[in-house]
């Protein structure tokens, strides 16, 4: 996935999106969502857990943009990682060394 997948860039204007992150597993899994440039974007929330069979909504928020990027291409990317989790896990569970 790439930014240009998720945001429609105006100059000038904050744009958003979402994401659906859904757990189809009968176990709990964290996620945590990071970015190439995390002074551009806004993602919330970043980090969390999702039970099993449920969803999650992750929405990606790009700061307005002065000017359009060199070459008309954005290089920006996104990375969500994700592991399975101890039963009963919440957020507050949740270390950086996860």
């Amino acid at each position: 996935m790439s930014t240009g997948d998720l945001l429609h860039i105006e100059l000038k204007k904050q744009s958003s999106c979402s994401m659906q992150l859904t757990n189809k597993s009968d176990k709990y899994v964290i996620f945590k969502v990071k970015t190439t440039n995390p002074k551009k974007y806004c993602v919330r929330p970043n980090t969390g857990v999702v039970m099993p069979g449920s969803t999650c909504r992750v929405t990606f928020t790009m700061q307005a943009q002065k000017e359009a990027p060199p070459d008309m291409q954005c290089k920006d990317k996104f990375l969500l990682q994700s592991v399975v989790a101890p039963d009963g896990t919440t957020t507050k569970d949740i270390t950086s060394d996860m």
